[in-house]
């Protein structure tokens, strides 16, 4: 296995670069978790101090360069964050409901005693009769008001009539009797019936606050809905119904859109190039002003430009790490190999100790699959030593074990895909032109390191 070979590699900078990235996610599932928690008021410093803090162990993994437990942990922090999000959103949109079935009662019940009222012949005061009928009054007042009027109504004298012995036998005969409370009496009532289109409407609304979408467009519907009897609400209820899923479905992929930006956002900030720090301050105008305006196609745009700049990243690394470790073996290499590799497409290194011979890197160009085999330097129509060049690929599949373990100690991993056996194949001979080593594509070579 010590002929031409194919492998892969990946560096301890390619790896930080992956984690980097993988932290820049996390810190934007965790803004965007805590946007949607404060917005529903589901969330307090507690829960988010908690947050924090594991996105801070999480950060001290990459410090102690445990990085597979931190690609792990981080993809499991960002699902649960966003099933988090979901639940307390859903929990505050069923509260939000509520809320909306509970005051419909209260009103009913606020009608049902202006009516008893008025059966009896009992005036209340003006401004519990005012809490009573505005549409406007707070859940609080409406229930003070209602608390009040009760007890007028029960502790009113008896009507006209009624002479002073027949109210002190009523007395008698009711004496010991448990004084009827609110609820007992409103359970006695004919009260609000919920049907099911209320309930949805309810539903759409929780959801619409906690998307943080402004429901007052339908406010006027749902009043007429509520108003409508219970036979017409049915017609009355289908549209509104329709127009209130499709405002809801909207506010759904919104969301989720502006939770993929922010993602981008982040991970933009760990690119250098001019490219991405333009598209990242675009990114941050559209977040930072909410705006519907060309989201999924910013998030394709992002997406490409990320690929793009993280391959780049990867396979400079990979050369660098390649170079470097063949430059400790004894290899010479000069400071412009790396961009002759990119634009050759491959690169020849000579061995000091073994001037006629050396090795051969090309690919990883337009893959991460690299290709290395060892040369022999001269004049490819002269006779040659059959039996020396099986030595010195021999010598270099002990220098490759050495390369591996090189990049080992570094952080990184290298891979054999394939290789071929010694003497499989005659040695390659790259032209020697006045001490340079290449072929066509020959790079003159000085030997010191990389910087």
């Amino acid at each position: 296995m010590s002929g031409p070979k194919a492998f892969r590699i990946v560096t301890r900078a390619e790896i930080m670069t992956i984690c980097r990235r993988s932290l820049a996610r996390l810190d934007a599932a965790i803004e965007d978790w805590i946007s949607r928690g404060e917005r529903n008021g589901t969330i307090d410093k507690t829960d988010i101090d908690k947050v924090i803090a594991r996105r801070d162990v999480l950060r001290g993994l990459l410090s102690a360069d445990k990085f597979v437990e931190l690609q792990k942990q981080i993809p499991a922090e960002i699902s649960y964050l966003q099933a988090d999000a979901e639940r307390r959103a859903e929990r505050a949109a069923e509260m939000e409901a509520q809320s909306k079935q509970t005051m419909r009662r209260m009103r009913g019940t606020a009608q049902a005693l202006l009516a008893s009222a008025g059966s009896s012949g009992i005036q209340l005061p003006s401004e519990i009769r005012e809490e009573l009928t505005s549409a406007k009054t707070p859940s609080e007042r409406l229930e003070a008001a209602i608390n009040k009027a009760f007890l007028l109504l029960h502790a009113a004298p008896a009507t006209e009539g009624v002479s002073e012995l027949q109210r002190s036998v009523a007395a008698r005969l009711g004496a010991g009797e448990k004084r009827m409370s609110l609820e007992e009496w409103t359970s006695q009532q004919p009260g609000v019936v919920e049907d099911r289109a209320l309930l949805q409407v309810d539903g759409f609304l929780g959801e619409l606050k906690g998307l943080g979408i402004d429901p007052s467009p339908f406010s006027t519907r749902i009043t007429a809905l509520e108003l409508e009897s219970p036979a017409r609400r049915p017609l009355l209820a289908d549209s509104l119904l329709l127009d209130l899923a499709t405002a809801v479905k909207k506010g759904r992929e919104h969301a989720r859109l502006q939770s993929d930006l922010r993602a981008r956002h982040a991970e933009l900030s760990e690119m250098k190039s001019p490219e991405a720090a333009s598209l990242r301050s675009e990114i941050g105008d559209i977040l930072s002003r909410a705006t519907q305006r060309n989201e999924a196609e910013l998030i394709k745009r992002a997406d490409f430009l990320i690929e793009e700049e993280v391959q780049a990243i990867a396979a400079e690394e990979r050369r660098r790490a390649v170079l470097e470790g063949l430059a400790g073996l004894g290899y010479e290499v000069s400071e412009g190999m790396a961009t002759a590799w990119v634009n050759g497409g491959r690169v020849v290194l000579r061995k000091a100790a073994n001037p006629g011979y050396g090795v051969e890197l090309s690919g990883g160009s337009k893959s991460d699959l690299l290709q290395v085999r060892a040369v022999a330097f001269g004049n490819s129509t002269e006779m040659r030593d059959i039996s020396r060049d099986r030595d010195i690929e021999t010598i270099w599949c002990g220098e490759f074990e050495r390369l591996q373990s090189l990049i080992a100690n570094d952080g990184g991993h290298l891979a054999i895909e394939h290789a071929r056996p010694v003497g499989q194949f005659p040695l390659k001979v790259v032209e020697d032109k006045n001490g340079t080593a290449g072929d066509n594509d020959a790079v003159t070579v000085t030997r010191h390191l990389l910087r």
